[in-house]
């Protein structure tokens, strides 16, 4: 059996570890001298652990710390220590674990000082044990797992195994160890002894009887601490197909949100709306076109006020002029806005929003989005391209189009929305072209992954795509504006599903008109700029 594969199988009512943190610190050789005489050629392992262990550490570990992890990831002939240790960990016999308590000094240590993620993450095991989970079941893996970020790695491990159990993560303290292991290809992160999660939905079975379990880690108080992913159980194919997609659907009638109140200047009203940005306390900021403001929103529409703009179209600071896009800068807290009208980007503070501060001028700007390390892009349907800044940066780097006008590869045609994913990756609507063409990082050129068949209203084809959603399989959610619908494309598709309208242009709760900014928000709900209805609506996930 694998670290991966090592899954508590029992439910068990043990009682939480923490004895062991009140033990000194002592050398690695010192911390397993109590197992040393389980363990053959113990001492021989720690030498080569003490040789190949990442040190200096980037990340602040000691030789002995980082010695401690190493030597957990390590296989052996026999008697490997993560599988010792782990089954000490699950035992109810307090006195087994009690010998490990100086090395799960070091350990736990060594974990505390590396990054933590919050990311979707993998385990498998070769045994048919899917059954024994239901929706809603409470879970706690009492020892350590070993788990990945690559669903790759774990169908390795379960190859040539029919029965089998794969375990879907949404990891909220997940530690990052791969720079520290013995096989760094294998993206290890570990997530720590008794960590707890709820079973979301019931397993899902697949054809050769494998079982695909999804589970959501939460805290102590058995609060939820979803990613919020997208994910449906139901829509994975075939025998152990992990790298099929896994689409989410909505109800397919929405609920205005705000606006809907006809063309107008009221707070319940909107003006030719574009872009809907979620922050993470579930606050929406609309921009309100052509009543140039910013609004946000809050509880349901209940509450919504101007938080820049609102004071006549113009080129003053307390002004805008058809501001396209709005985010908020987690770094500053401050609203970022594509004020494109005045060919300018502005900052608005969240606590003083009487006046607007200038970060770029003279800039062709239509949306906006900002990445986890701070890098503002920005489309330009002038140029036809999209650059990433730096902070004090006004000149950017292009990283897709910027080679004309065109429907080559390498070019754009009117490209307006974008989505950028964590290995800045950057992906584009492609609006003239009828397309969403992914640019990679420092690529020459974009794949496309939707539409592309030219303009038209079969599954295969888009007519005038806007906004955007990529989810960490790739799948890309788009509206269809011409079409008065939202696409769902999963990653190689040949052809797209219909998410929500589709219905014919119209106002009813199933119906869009011309549908522009898309977005989706914790709790994995879809909204959507009904941009002639001008409205914003929300449509809710359907929870199997």
């Amino acid at each position: 059996m694998n670290r991966f594969g090592d899954v508590d199988t029992e439910s068990k009512r043990l009682a939480p570890l923490e004895d062991f943190q009140s033990e000194p610190f002592v050398t690695i050789e010192q911390s397993l001298q109590s197992i040393e005489s389980l363990i053959a050629n113990l001492p021989s392992y720690i030498k080569t652990a003490k040789t190949h262990c990442r040190f200096p550490s980037d990340h602040g570990l000691s030789q002995d710390e980082s010695t401690a992890i190493y030597l957990y990831t390590m296989d052996w002939k026999t008697d490997n220590l993560y599988a010792m240790l782990n089954e000490a960990l699950r035992s109810e016999n307090s006195e087994t674990v009690k010998i490990w308590f100086p090395y799960l000094k070091l350990f736990d240590s060594a974990l505390s000082k590396l990054p933590t993620v919050k990311e979707i993450l993998w385990r498998g095991v070769p045994l048919d044990i899917g059954s024994n989970f239901t929706k809603d079941q409470v879970v706690t893996w009492w020892s350590v797992s070993s788990c990945s970020s690559s669903v790759n790695v774990i169908k390795s491990f379960l190859e040539g195994h029919e029965n089998a159990t794969v375990f879907l993560i949404e990891a909220r303290h997940g530690k990052k160890i791969s720079g520290y292991t013995q096989y760094e290809n294998e993206e290890e992160v570990i997530l720590r002894m008794g960590t707890k999660f709820r079973v979301k939905s019931n397993p899902f079975k697949q054809s050769n009887n494998s079982y695909i379990v999804h589970l959501i880690e939460i805290g102590d108080n058995n609060e939820n601490l979803s990613l919020a992913i997208a994910t449906d159980m139901h829509k994975i194919t075939g025998p152990f197909s992990l790298d099929s997609q896994i689409i989410t659907t909505w109800i397919q009638n929405g609920f205005t949100i705000v606006g809907g109140n006809g063309r107008g200047n009221r707070l319940n009203q909107l003006r030719w709306p574009t872009t809907v940005y979620i922050d993470d306390d579930q606050t929406l900021y609309v921009a309100d076109v052509s009543n140039h403001r910013i609004l946000e929103v809050k509880h349901d529409g209940t509450h919504v006020q101007v938080v820049a703009g609102g004071n006549g179209s113009g080129k003053k600071l307390n002004q805008l002029k058809d501001p396209a896009d709005v985010l908020i800068d987690k770094m500053t807290n401050d609203i970022i806005v594509s004020d494109g009208g005045n060919r300018r980007i502005m900052r608005w503070s969240r606590q003083n929003n009487t006046n607007g501060q200038i970060l770029m001028s003279n800039i062709d700007c239509c949306r906006l989005v900002m990445d986890e390390l701070g890098y503002l892009y920005v489309s330009d349907v002038v140029r036809n391209e999209v650059r990433r800044y730096g902070i004090n940066d006004t000149r950017g780097t292009v990283v897709a189009g910027g080679n004309g006008r065109g429907s080559q590869l390498n070019q754009l045609k009117v490209p307006v929305y974008f989505f950028v994913d964590k290995e800045q990756s950057v992906y584009v609507s492609d609006r003239e072209n009828y397309r969403v063409v992914k640019w990679l990082k420092d690529a020459k050129q974009g794949i496309v992954v939707a539409g592309g068949h030219g303009k038209g209203s079969s599954l295969s084809q888009l007519s005038k795509p806007y906004g955007i959603i990529v989810d960490q399989y790739e799948t890309v959610y788009v509206t269809d504006s011409d079409n008065h619908r939202v696409m769902c494309w999963p990653k190689g598709a040949k052809e797209g599903s219909i998410v929500v309208g589709g219905n014919g242009r119209g106002q009813y709760a199933n119906q869009l008109s011309y549908p522009f900014g898309l977005s989706i928000d914790g709790q994995e709900n879809l909204y959507v700029v009904d941009l002639f209805n001008n409205r914003v609506q929300r449509y809710a996930v359907k929870r199997s």
